[in-house]
């Protein structure tokens, strides 16, 4: 039997990373926090996906998500069918933003109760930490 490759990318630990993402349905959870608008092409879990997967690919800016992870082969592998413009960095702006807006310690917090349920991880004690809760009449927080 003959194969014949017709691209090869160098991939190194992004389907690793890539399938932890969609074993805790991170993409999914995001949405609920972000609700995706029908006019973007690019939901918000799965933009936020991307920007993880270039970010532990060593590149932070965003405008090099796009062109990192198309480098690495992993476009289809995120959202089949879109391209790398759909992942600019307007639109990785906004989805950071909305993230911060749905307010980030709620958002990792449904991830790890997730994680937590998923990896059947035993919490014999859980630490709620109520220092960033707000500021405190005395100017400290």
């Amino acid at each position: 039997m003959v194969m014949t490759m017709q691209q090869i990318s160098p991939v190194a630990h992004l389907p690793l990373v890539l399938g932890v993402v969609r074993t805790l349905n991170v993409a999914a959870l995001l949405d609920t926090f972000c609700p995706p608008h029908p006019a973007h092409l690019l939901s918000w879990g799965r933009g936020v996906a991307a920007l993880l997967l270039a970010m532990l690919d060593g590149h932070h800016a965003l405008s090099k998500v796009g062109a990192r992870v198309e480098e690495r082969g992993m476009l289809p592998l995120l959202q089949d069918g879109r391209k790398r413009a759909s992942r600019n960095e307007d639109r990785l702006g906004q989805m950071r933003e909305a993230l911060f807006a749905a307010q980030l310690n709620r958002v990792f917090g449904a991830i790890a109760l997730n994680a937590l349920d998923v990896y059947a991880i035993a919490t014999p004690w859980l630490h709620q930490d109520t220092t960033t809760v707000g500021r405190v009449p005395w100017g400290y927080g």
